[in-house]
């Protein structure tokens, strides 16, 4: 499958994550983290934290795939307002996840102060918005609802619109939101656990036989890996581990400008419309404008190059109505990757009814960053037999997927 077209702009750095060679001898671990990206990095973090005796492998290189294409805009919203939500969860069950990724937003914090800040992180007030008069009940709603369960929040409208674009509606997240290059947090990540986990790369799982106490995996070289457990952190690549369709896919196309003299929007918040297909924006940390969105179902196992060309110009399109200013600004970076949702817009976290040995953390969705700090924080204390969070039933693969 092809996860990545083009050059994305986050991995396009000088200092690269640090190379490791492949698996060639058979070794033997507690726990086998399978996929290198940021699933598996954040994974790793916690199982290091916890001096559990792992191994990860990745079949390419670290952070290269859908990692270096990730949207990079870490908000606590869901992909759907509380309204739509109802569908599936009560009402304080969804306020109970929003708070979720509030923690979660708190953790990565906590995270860049005990490694450094080297991934361009922020913390950011959030706006989602609407041009349309046919939104505007919608987005009040929303607001009335978070407002009434003390989340900190500002909406605003055509009176007293902060911004130098047109809106309808909107509301701003007090501190909803975060930014980072995913791509160097993936690296720090891996720097700081590289001598508690061993970490091979160019090392791929082709075949796992079911022992009497725990799995071995073969790799592509024929390479014997023996674990007590597997924790899948492959991405949309599941096939090998489950039958079961855990998401549906989408492909998600982004572009980046050249960096701008000035700033485009005073305050940096991270920027979405209430559309569908919805635009996110963001401003990087040399001021360049990234906006992304306008995804598409992916048909087949190939992301199609002429359907990516006609996305960015939309996108192009869409910044410049935005913002005049960009009519004769270039565009550096075109690129795009795959997305994923599930029917709850929450991510995969646990194990599978058919094989309780195979625990899953898989980052789906808008929120699918801060959702595999939850996932690899619950998975160590299943594994540690410990008690987990409440709402983790709501992530286990055995629910209505995709």
């Amino acid at each position: 499958m092809e996860y990545v077209k083009g050059k994305p702009y986050f991995s396009d750095v000088k200092d690269k994550t640090k190379g490791f060679s492949y698996l060639d001898k058979n070794i033997e671990c507690d726990y086998l983290i399978v996929g290198g990206g940021i699933d598996g990095a954040i994974t790793a973090y916690y199982f290091a934290q916890n001096n559990f005796d792992a191994v990860l492998i990745e079949k390419h290189r670290l952070g290269y795939m859908n990692t270096s294409c990730a949207t990079a805009i870490l908000e606590y919203q869901l992909d759907e307002h509380a309204n739509d939500l109802t569908a599936y969860f009560k009402k304080e069950e969804i306020v109970k996840i929003y708070y979720l990724g509030l923690k979660a937003l708190d953790d990565i914090d906590k995270i860049i102060k005990q490694l450094g800040n080297f991934c361009h992180y922020s913390k950011r007030d959030t706006l989602i918005f609407t041009t349309k008069k046919s939104e505007v009940k919608e987005l009040e709603r929303e607001a009335r609802f978070r407002q009434n369960n003390n989340l900190n929040i500002e909406f605003v409208d055509e009176k007293n619109n902060p911004f130098p674009f047109f809106l309808r509606a909107g509301i701003i997240a007090k501190n909803g939101g975060a930014e980072f290059n995913p791509y160097l947090f993936e690296k720090q990540l891996i720097e700081n656990v590289d001598k508690k986990i061993r970490i091979f790369e160019h090392t791929e799982a082709t075949e796992i036989i079911k022992l009497k106490n725990g799995y071995k995996v073969i790799t592509n070289y024929g390479i014997e890996i023996k674990c007590k457990k597997i924790i899948c952190t492959t991405g949309y690549n599941t096939e090998l581990f489950t039958e079961k369709e855990l998401c549906t896919k989408f492909v998600s196309y982004t572009i980046t400008s050249e960096k701008l003299k000035d700033k485009l929007w005073q305050n940096r918040e991270l920027l979405q419309d209430n559309s569908t297909p919805y635009h996110y924006m963001r401003l990087s940390d040399d001021n360049r404008l990234i906006i992304g969105g306008e995804d598409t179902l992916l048909r087949g196992d190939k992301i199609k190059g002429k359907k990516a060309k006609k996305k960015y110009k939309k996108l192009k399109k869409f910044a410049i109505n935005m913002f005049p200013e960009l009519e004769n600004a270039s565009f550096e970076y075109e690129f795009c990757g795959l997305f994923s949702s599930t029917t709850n817009n929450l991510s995969i976290v646990g194990t599978l009814e058919e094989d309780e040995g195979i625990f899953y953390n898989l980052g789906y969705g808008a929120n699918g960053i801060l959702y595999s700090i939850y996932g690899a924080q619950n998975i160590v204390k299943l594994l540690k037999k410990e008690a987990v969070d409440d709402c983790l039933k709501f992530f286990f693969p055995n629910r209505k997927l995709p």
